[in-house]
């Protein structure tokens, strides 16, 4: 009768650790394909078969480190749920902080992203640790102010997609396809001017 085996703790491996952290830098450098794995075991400082003994191969580290690094928890823990805030300041200071996270992850959404139209595999992840885990949090971040009355009643996931998606797209067309980082005055002009469309809508009273 053969032993069951049994998988060993991967994740508190500090080399395994070193090489998530080297691969998150030389992906979000040099993309997937300019990456070897010959060169993050280096920079990992360990041997090449060490990467395909814990990962298998460079996609399944690939799809390690959109795990692993995720800037979901980051975000979950920069979003103030402050209810004595100004309800327009509490969604600026909000989006200002989920902006700075994207950009300090800027070339790795540009690697996972190019990525993902060409492999199922990635853009399932994408959407399963990034999209569907972050619109939930968001839907959840929304309905803790219907609750508290500071905005009316409606389906938190539809309001929540709404807020993520003129942030999320602000990040996209001038971070992602311009290449350039917004100054702070832009940053603080565009947002509030988010937040107070998203608020207060632009429809005139009685029209």
């Amino acid at each position: 009768m053969s032993e069951k085996k049994t998988k060993p703790n991967l994740t508190s491996n500090p080399a395994r650790e070193r090489i998530i952290d080297a691969s998150l830098k030389m992906f979000g450098e040099r993309g997937f394909k300019g990456s070897t794995t010959k060169e993050i075991a280096g920079k990992a400082r360990v041997n090449e078969v060490t990467i395909f003994r814990l990962f298998g191969s460079k996609r399944d580290l690939f799809e390690a480190v959109i795990v692993e690094r995720s800037p979901m928890a980051l975000i979950k823990r920069e979003i103030s749920l402050d209810p004595d805030a100004d309800i327009e300041d509490l969604f600026v200071r909000n989006a200002k902080a989920v902006l700075g996270i994207l950009r300090s992850n800027k070339h790795l959404f540009m690697v996972m992203f190019g990525d993902a139209w060409r492999q199922p595999r990635t853009r399932s992840t994408i959407s399963n640790v990034l999209m569907k885990k972050g619109t939930e949090f968001g839907a959840e971040f929304m309905r803790v102010q219907m609750e508290r009355g500071r905005i009316r009643t409606m389906e938190p996931e539809i309001v929540a997609r709404a807020w993520m998606g003129m942030v999320q797209a602000y990040f996209i067309t001038t971070d992602l396809l311009e290449g350039r980082s917004p100054s702070l005055e832009d940053d603080e002009r565009v947002i509030r001017g988010f937040a107070s469309i998203f608020l207060d809508g632009v429809r005139l009273e009685g029209r």
